[in-house]
This record gives structure tokens, C-alpha cells and sequence, in this order.
């Protein structure tokens, strides 16, 4: 199994594979800690997206509780990797329910139950910002409208917009939290 990302500009059809070694040499060049390296589950991350490669903008690769890893953007024709962490649930502290949110990357409307919240570390100031996300990290299929939650969240946010619409969306959105969060692109 690899991990392919988008190169170029394109919707669909035109990706570069990474392999698990590329993968690897990308996370010995990084600045990761050992332990989250050694922890880290390339195939078992990308087990999920089953053939569908060419549809993925951003890819969480976990360690395996699942609330730490990696992501890989790549909203345009350069790699980004970013340590994250996510805190699955978030509670409306007036009500104690768990609230519904709108994904900052992808904007998806996501019932409480799989709302999150991601922290990344901002690499200028080293200090942590946070996102509201899609608990299942899986904005590129919701805004490709492949996922139940999408058609939920369409029919919550009246949005009428092609899907090809939401894809550059999501990949403006991405590159904002890339230069907000002060990343540089990756060596493959």
C-alpha cells in the first residue's frame, strides 16, 4: 500500500506516490520527537482510504490511541507534515451536551458526536493553535460529498455549491492554516 498526494493544480488523476521508505525519510528529517516517530502507523492510517487516493488533499497518519500523529497537506504541489493533536468531543459547558461544529479546513457541519478539536504548534512562536475539525479527519471526502456527514452538513448549511467548489475550498483553507501555522514544505 503507498500514500499518494496531489501534485499540480488538477481535481482528480494526477498524483505523485510516496512510499513507506519516502514516508520515513519525511519523518527523520522532521523534527518530530522519537517516541511519536516510532509510534506513528503509515498503512494502518492509510488503510481506510481503500484505492481512493486521488481524492485527498490532507491525511492523518495516527499513533495508535489515535489522538496524536501527523498530518500531510498538500493543497497545491508541495507536502506539508504537522504534528497534531485532537481532542474528539466538544462540550457545551452550559448545557454538558457535546456540540455541533462547522470543520475550519473543510466546512463541514458535524454533529457533536464527531466534532473535535486540533492543536497544532505554531512554528514561529512555538505557541499551540487551535481548529475546530471534523472528529474523523476526513475533509477531503466530505467536501467531494462521500461521506453521510457531507450530505448532512449540505442539507444543515443550505449549500448549493460543486463539489469541485468545495475541493479549491478546502485547499485555500489549507494553505491559510499552512502560512498562519509558519510551515515549511517537506523534502520527499
Amino acid at each position: 500500500m503507498i500514500l499518494i498526494y496531489h501534485v499540480g493544480h488538477c481535481y482528480t488523476g494526477c498524483m505523485r506516490r510516496l512510499s513507506q521508505p519516502e514516508f520515513e525519510s519525511v519523518l527523520s528529517n522532521s523534527s518530530l520527537k522519537p517516541r511519536l516517530k516510532r509510534e506513528l502507523k503509515f498503512f494502518k492510517s492509510a488503510a481506510h482510504v481503500s484505492g481512493a487516493w486521488e481524492e485527498y488533499e490532507l491525511l492523518a497518519i495516527t499513533d495508535r490511541t489515535g489522538d496524536k500523529g501527523v498530518l500531510l497537506l498538500e493543497p497545491d504541489n508541495e507536502l506539508f507534515l504537522v504534528q497534531y493533536e485532537i481532542s474528539r468531543r466538544i462540550i457545551d459547558y452550559k448545557t454538558g451536551r457535546a456540540r455541533a461544529i462547522i470543520c475550519d479546513f473543510c466546512y463541514t457541519w458535524q454533529p457533536g458526536s464527531n466534532a473535535a478539536s486540533i492543536v497544532f504548534m505554531d512554528a514561529k512562536t512555538k505557541h499551540k493553535v487551535g481548529f475546530l475539525c471534523c472528529g474523523d479527519l476526513e475533509c477531503s471526502r466530505h467536501v467531494r460529498t462521500l461521506s453521510k456527514a457531507a450530505l448532512v452538513s449540505r442539507a444543515q448549511l443550505r449549500e448549493n455549491i460543486s463539489n469541485e467548489d468545495r475541493v479549491s475550498r478546502l485547499k485555500q483553507r489549507l494553505q491559510t492554516k499552512i502560512d498562519q501555522l509558519g510551515l515549511s514544505p517537506v523534502a520527499v
